[in-house]
């Protein structure tokens, strides 16, 4: 089973990422066939569909099945879909052109996981944001530790349960906590680091994992614009002042 529980010490992270490169170096770059368990993910995904769009909707107060279906499981279904399809075509080697002279020989270039890729998702979006990165690792042969975001905790234990009865602790691991947690996650010295998130924190990631030169893509946040219309609804918002 995956690591679920509130971790608050930076050695039992550090015996995650431990765990997960010892078995990287192992058993090496998965095959093709090993790494079907993509197809059971998006099985699982799909059966899951009402039980994430009611998790979801809890953190909110309400938010509609229809924006969640469409855009956490769908999403996730069909990204899942294209990985597996194309997951031949992503693995084989590309033949490159030599020199000239070197023409008695052949160049090419063979596709190769990282080794622990951590990732670290937003509230906003909590099952697609956090799904959709693991997925693509783990499709690209990586094992993957996860840090979403602590203000949707059923949903994550939800997620935990899910990707728990499918993948080892090995090849997957969920790390639970506050922004303390999160600080250790990112001073990690993981083989890569996706992040989404506000444009402060991500500047803090950054720093951090530039200590151990971790790669970090950043996602992050914009603005939202929204029409507020005259009517009961000013109630309920928040309308700045125009000074």
């Amino acid at each position: 089973m995956n690591a679920t529980a509130n971790i608050t010490d930076a050695g039992r992270l550090g015996s995650l990422l431990v765990a997960q490169r010892a078995a990287f170096l192992r058993d090496g770059a998965p095959s093709l066939a090993q790494r079907a368990d993509l197809a059971k993910f998006r099985a699982t995904l799909i059966a899951h569909r009402k039980a994430i769009e009611d998790a979801i909707s809890a953190h909110f107060g309400h938010r509609s099945r229809y924006e969640t279906a469409i855009m956490e499981v769908g999403g996730v279904a069909e990204g899942t879909k294209y990985l597996i399809r194309n997951l031949p075509r992503f693995m084989s080697p590309t033949r490159r052109q030599v020199a000239l002279h070197m023409r008695m020989g052949t160049a090419r270039i063979e596709y190769q996981p990282l080794g622990v890729v951590g990732v670290m998702s937003r509230w906003n979006y909590p099952a697609n944001l956090a799904l959709m990165p693991v997925v693509t690792a783990i499709a690209a042969g990586n094992r993957v530790m996860l840090k979403p975001s602590e203000f949707t905790p059923v949903t994550n234990s939800l997620l935990a349960k899910m990707l728990g009865d499918i993948f080892s602790e090995e090849q997957f691991a969920m790390v639970s906590g506050d922004a303390a947690v999160g600080a250790k996650f990112t001073a990690l010295p993981s083989d890569h680091l996706v992040f989404t998130g506000s444009t402060a924190v991500g500047r803090a990631v950054m720093k951090a994992a530039s200590d151990n030169l971790v790669p970090v893509p950043l996602e992050l946040g914009g603005k939202s614009p929204v029409i507020v219309a005259k009517g009961k609804t000013l109630d309920q918002a928040s309308i700045p002042s125009s000074t």
